[in-house]
């Protein structure tokens, strides 16, 4: 494979320069004369040839027309071709078309392809990342049937080169029949850490008392567990801390404040809190608030419901509890204020971008954490015993679930002593992507993975990468058949999403205006396969598109067929982030995940391995293949349907629960403002329904004259009605970026959608009508008037928007 050394090595050529041109002495008379005759030529052959002016339209016109089966004898027969049995329609070539995807996803390929992915760890910029990146170029492209690659490393090209740009942005003619994909990867350089030294202590009266063991458990049974990486908390401070340790739940910041009116001083004091309930880097945000001067974070046994040794189950790998060694990784960036690369906030992070100093990075951390598994973390909750008041006089909410201990608040006796010492500097990640060209290229469906992992990834991301090797293996199937796209699909795998959304980040702050203008919606798989239950978060104009394709697919573990429960908003997490509130781009995410009963996940840890996958996972790797059924069907018909499958009815239904939530938290205050909001809302409702009936006539519309008219040259009837369908597809497109303020949001103007975003201090969870119910759940209610006023603004002008 290529050397580490050529990692960082950027290659040049130069076009050779052509010899100045001869001058030719011709009159200023004659030059006019010779040019008028050419632009009367050319206009009249544009305008007196079908194919300049129409041909454009006619490939893809051509798909949704009837079509001869010309595969069957029978309808070779001259005059045959007419009867109705030799002719296809474009839906029945449709359905042939995803039930040829549907024979393609297989459990033993896809076991096969997360036994590749997990074979050894692959952090975002290390080489064997770099690797896995030359491995999926060489891999999709052989899965869509082009030329094999000799050399992958010649397929990646620096971010923001004319290269990379071109690969991206090129656009195929319509009036090529057959899809040519192509793939290759870009290169951003950004801020990374990796660990060097780090441990965690107590001491009594000046005496060392207690050092703990950081490391996880080797496990005879998992073979890759010798091999992983230590724990550590990406985009940690780096540093040392001492102090009394003092327990907050899973410190929330409401939870410092609680603790801080029982009399508990954070200041100069190491915060003991468990994973669960926010992101973890808001945790350190919390914290360092607070006055805290170091955090442990640890996984507590509350999370694992009733599977726990306590309960009868044996510990991984003998059962499905957790390993009393595991920990939890992650970054530790303040991500729900910006995510991507912490020193380029809102740019690309090009290899000679300027940068922020590091101390001036608002989302990186100013005090040290570090991971720890749950066994050290009772030895330091033992510590606590005794000191300061029983966690359950605070609030019932506050205590954990290890056995045998009691939760009290401290300040403890003893005193931490903790370090992490990081090594932070620009190095190198790669996303990789893969382009299937279609008929209409400004309504591109995009399909996102991420690529890297804390260890190896066996479900966060290695599952979902396998999904998707099965994926683009059935879209070759379909190329192979002469399928082009009615859209263009792009396949993207993010690089250094675990770092803090940042591959995806950067390629969203590189081509912004690009995705606005060309890109209708954006699919998403993360941690596909950990757990038994399909479950869903969307744009709720495509709640539909999930519950659809889960209709499809049979039911890996029991009799029917796979349907989703109630799909979620969005909050963040994963790569749909910046192509949802940052830009505005309809989004769904699904995925496999952990229910009651099911096997503990080791999230981000060294545990989080194919053994664990092939175990406890998905045996039989059947819901991996379901899920690249649901999946890919989800892509094909938002890529072949004539109208995009987004539903502008369901999603002005939803506001009006958005606006209920705010009314809650409002509790009677600016309620003529919030009235105003209802009747803004009922207004989209009503002009969403009218758009819908509209639609409808189009689409009646559009398959009576593709019907009745088989000639070479559309009608001027068929034009318009084509140029309808076109129409109302960028209307559908447009509602979700309706609710963009390019203002962004209080405290956080990368975030620019004012109907979701994540929690500012949840992370994770999605909080609807961000701007208005914040400005009453944490900023006392002094921003109302302005955020009902933008609110007011985008209604007016999403309703405007669905007007036909």
């Amino acid at each position: 494979m290529v050397p580490h050394e050529k990692l960082q090595a950027e290659q040049a050529w130069e076009q050779p320069t052509a010899p100045a041109p001869v001058q030719r002495r011709t009159s200023v008379t004659a030059k006019r004369v010779f040019g008028t005759i050419a632009l009367v030529a050319l206009a009249w052959m544009y305008w007196h040839h079908p194919t300049p002016r129409f041909h454009a339209c006619h490939s893809w016109l051509n798909e949704l027309r009837d079509q001869v089966r010309w595969d069957a004898p029978e309808c070779r027969i001259r005059g045959q071709s007419h009867d109705a049995a030799c002719r296809t329609t474009y839906e029945q070539r449709n359905r042939a078309y995803e039930e040829a995807f549907l024979a393609e996803p297989k459990a033993d390929e896809a076991r096969a392809a997360l036994q590749r992915y997990t074979a050894q760890h692959h952090i975002a910029g290390e080489k064997a990342d770099y690797i896995s990146t030359l491995r999926l170029i060489e891999e999709w492209s052989e899965l869509l049937g082009m030329p094999r690659v000799r050399n992958a490393s010649e397929l990646i090209f620096d971010a923001g080169s004319s290269e990379s740009r071109e690969w991206l942005l090129q656009r195929e003619p319509r009036s090529q029949k057959h899809a040519h994909p192509r793939v290759w990867a870009d290169t951003y350089s950004i801020w990374l850490d990796q660990p060097v030294n780090s441990s965690l202590s107590l001491s009594s009266d000046g005496k060392e008392a207690w050092v703990a063991n950081l490391a996880e458990d080797v496990l005879e049974e998992d073979e890759s567990s010798a091999y992983g990486m230590p724990p550590f908390h990406g985009y940690s401070f780096s540093g040392r801390a001492s102090g009394e340790l003092v327990y907050v739940g899973d410190g929330h910041k409401a939870d410092y404040e609680l603790l801080e009116s029982h009399g508990i001083d954070f200041h100069g004091k190491i915060v003991l809190v468990r994973y669960g309930g926010l992101f973890r880097g808001l945790k350190v945000r919390a914290a360092q608030e607070a006055g805290a001067v170091g955090v442990l974070i640890y996984s507590d046994l509350k999370e694992d419901d009733t599977v726990t040794e306590e309960n009868g189950y044996k510990a991984y790998p003998d059962g499905p509890a957790r390993q009393p060694s595991a920990v939890q990784r992650g970054s530790v960036q303040a991500l729900s204020f910006y995510p991507g690369d912490p020193g380029t906030p809102g740019e690309p992070s090009y290899r000679n971008a300027t940068r922020l100093p590091v101390d001036e990075a608002d989302t990186l951390p100013k005090i040290p954490s570090l991971p720890i598994s749950y066994t050290n973390a009772k030895r330091l909750l033992e510590s606590l015993r005794g000191h300061g008041t029983p966690i359950t006089k605070v609030g019932s909410h506050l205590p954990g679930a290890i056995p045998g201990v009691e939760y009290w608040t401290g300040p403890s006796k003893e005193v931490a002593h903790m370090e992490n010492q990081m090594d932070l500097k620009t190095r190198d990640i790669w996303n990789v992507y893969a382009v299937i060209p279609g008929y209409v290229d400004d309504q591109r469906v995009v399909l996102g993975n991420h690529r890297d992992a804390w260890t190896f990834g066996g479900v966060d991301p290695s599952s979902g990468t396998a999904v998707f090797h099965e994926v683009v293996k059935g879209f070759g199937a379909l190329l192979s058949q002469g399928w082009k796209p009615m859209r263009t699909i792009v396949i993207a795998s993010w690089d250094a999403e675990e770092y803090g959304l940042v591959g995806s980040t950067e390629f969203g702050e590189d081509y912004p205006e690009h995705i606005l203008h060309n890109v209708a919606a954006y699919l998403n798989l993360d941690m596909a396969v950990g757990g038994s239950e399909l479950s869903g978060s969307a744009s709720p104009s495509l709640a539909g598109l999930l519950h659809d394709a889960g209709a499809s697919v049979a039911d890996p573990d029991r009799d029917g067929v796979l349907t989703f429960g109630e799909v979620d908003a969005l909050g963040s997490g994963s790569d749909f982030t910046v192509f949802l509130q940052r830009i505005g781009i309809a989004s769904a995410d699904v995925s496999f995940r952990r229910k009651h009963g099911d096997a503990v996940y080791h999230y981000h840890s060294n545990f989080d391995s194919f053994h664990w996958v092939e175990k406890f996972g998905d045996p039989g790797f059947k819901r991996h293949e379901a899920l690249a059924k649901v999946f890919g069907l989800m892509a094909l018909r938002t890529a072949q349907s004539p109208f995009l499958p987004i539903d502008v009815v369901a999603y002005a239904n939803e506001l009006e629960d958005y606006l209920a939530k705010v009314r809650k938290v409002a509790d009677g205050r600016n309620a003529d403002g919030l009235d105003a909001v209802a009747d803004a809302i009922d207004h989209v409702v009503h002009r969403a329904k009218q758009l819908e009936k509209h639609i409808a006539r189009v689409g009646r519309r559009f398959r009576h004259l593709l019907a009745k008219e088989h000639g070479q040259r559309p009608s001027d009837e068929l034009r318009e009605a084509m140029r309808d369908v076109r129409h109302a597809n960028l209307k559908l497109k447009a509602f979700e970026s309706g609710f963009i303020d390019e203002r962004g949001l209080p405290e956080r103007t990368w975030y620019r959608h004012i109907g979701v975003a994540p929690g500012r201090w949840l992370g994770y969870g999605a909080t609807t009508f961000p701007g208005l119910t914040e400005t009453y759940t944490i900023d006392g209610g002094k921003h109302a008037a302005f955020e009902i006023e933008r609110l007011l603004d985008a209604l007016h002008r999403i309703a405007e928007g669905l007007r036909w």
